[in-house]
């Protein structure tokens, strides 16, 4: 009885405190994961550290929580160490995310690591668990998505027949409409006019954007959605990397390599903006609307490709 009851407390213990240690006395090593928040709302950037104190004398060698954090999106990684006396501090902060609801579980992992005899081991860390709530929590996470309705049976087998008869007619006008298109935009080709370049295509399409009546709707949602898409169309164009298909931390993986940290900063905070809105239902005010939208535009006039300049040759009469 005694047993069950320490052992509940501790459990309440490590529920609070979203922190666990795990202690290797033979090698006077320990790793703890924490967390700056168990309970958060469905889009807050949460703060996921693992910290390892050892002796001077071992080495860690591998620290790497990504695959643990297969359920978040990871929007930055930070590696920090101290030193303290005769022990060393030292891991990685995660800053993560998740447009779900529900219970987490982020699993355990393990570090490797090298004695001063020079054999090496692991250590395993626990799990640690965290609830994400809808922004309007008195919605239960059933309403804010609804699940896949079943399949329809049908019980006549002469639906079925019409049914597949419908489907193949369906296909095969698909399929000449295709082929008349392709071959009618194949003869036109030479005719159009040419494609405007890719800044130039980002500038017309925010125009639009900026004179539509979706906010006046408010449709807010679709407004960001949008400007999301005309961002990462624009920079899969400048840049020729994927931006349409990634994540915003796929993404910006890509972008540190090519621009410098202003214009990368400039992005990031953008696109955050618009996940913020489009997956965690937030609701800007018109200013912040103007201001993004704004910042949106400065992001394409700082990355556009100028164009090179015209070397004229000086004629020398004689």
């Amino acid at each position: 009885m005694r047993r069950s009851v320490k052992f509940y407390c501790l459990l309440v213990i490590f529920l609070l405190t979203g922190s666990f240690n795990l202690f290797s006395a033979q090698d006077n090593i320990s790793v703890k994961v924490e967390v700056d928040k168990a309970f958060a709302t469905i889009g807050d950037e949460i703060n996921f550290r693992v910290t390892t104190q050892h002796s001077l004398n071992i080495t860690v060698l591998e620290l790497n929580a990504e695959s643990a954090l297969s359920d978040f999106e990871i929007k930055k990684a930070t590696d920090f160490s101290t030193r303290e006396n005769n022990a060393v501090a030292e891991g990685k902060n995660y800053v993560i995310t998740t447009y779900q609801l529900g219970q987490f579980v982020i699993r355990p992992f393990s570090i490797q690591y090298r004695t001063k005899e020079g054999a090496v081991k692991e250590i395993q860390t626990n799990s640690l668990y965290l609830t994400l709530e809808s922004v309007d929590k008195n919605k239960s996470p059933e309403s804010d998505i609804r699940g896949i309705k079943g399949v329809y049976k049908l019980k006549n087998p002469l639906y079925q027949w019409v049914l597949s008869f419908v489907l193949i007619a369906i296909a095969a006008a698909t399929g000449i409409w295709f082929y008349v298109y392709r071959t009618k935009r194949g003869s036109n080709r030479e005719q159009q006019e040419p494609a405007l370049s890719a800044h130039e295509e980002a500038y017309l399409a925010l125009n639009q954007l900026k004179h539509s009546d979706l906010i006046r709707k408010g449709m807010v949602k679709l407004y960001f959605f949008q400007m999301s898409e005309i961002l990462r169309k624009y920079i899969e164009r400048r840049f020729r990397i994927r931006a349409l298909e990634s994540t915003t931390y796929e993404l910006m993986q890509a972008i540190k390599l090519i621009l410098n940290p202003e214009q990368t900063q400039l992005i990031q905070d953008v696109l955050t903006f618009c996940d913020l809105v489009k997956f965690a239902k937030y609701d800007p005010p018109a200013l912040e609307v103007i201001q993004q939208t704004n910042q949106a535009k400065i992001i394409i006039d700082k990355t556009k490709e100028e164009p090179e300049p015209v070397l004229q040759e000086s004629i020398k009469t004689t």
